[in-house]
């Protein structure tokens, strides 16, 4: 029988095996959040932890273009290829991008 102390650490040790985060392998510099893009601007998809994104056509190394970008509105259209595509600002923040490639 384990003592109170003990199932308090056992406790989150799945946790931390499973749902750790994914980093960007670029540096900082060289990629920015999908958020930050201008309008008009092209960019290249690096990292994308969303997987609900991924499945709609976002995936490392497509071209997007970022069609509407105003920091009053909650969401950002972008366009992949012929589809468009509504983003919330939280899901942009989490994909990072490299313009101009």
């Amino acid at each position: 029988m384990l003592s109170n102390r003990h199932r308090a650490r056992l406790r989150g040790f799945g946790r931390k095996l499973f749902n750790t985060k994914k980093h960007c392998k670029r540096f900082d510099g060289d990629c920015l959040s999908l958020a930050d893009v201008p309008e008009p601007m092209h960019a290249t998809i690096y990292c994308n932890g969303d997987i609900t994104t991924i499945e709609r056509g976002l995936y490392l190394g497509v071209m997007i273009k970022v069609l509407r970008n105003d920091i009053t509105e909650p969401n950002i259209i972008v366009a992949v290829g012929d589809a468009r595509y509504v983003l919330d600002r939280r899901v942009a923040n989490k994909i990072r991008v490299r313009i101009g490639d």
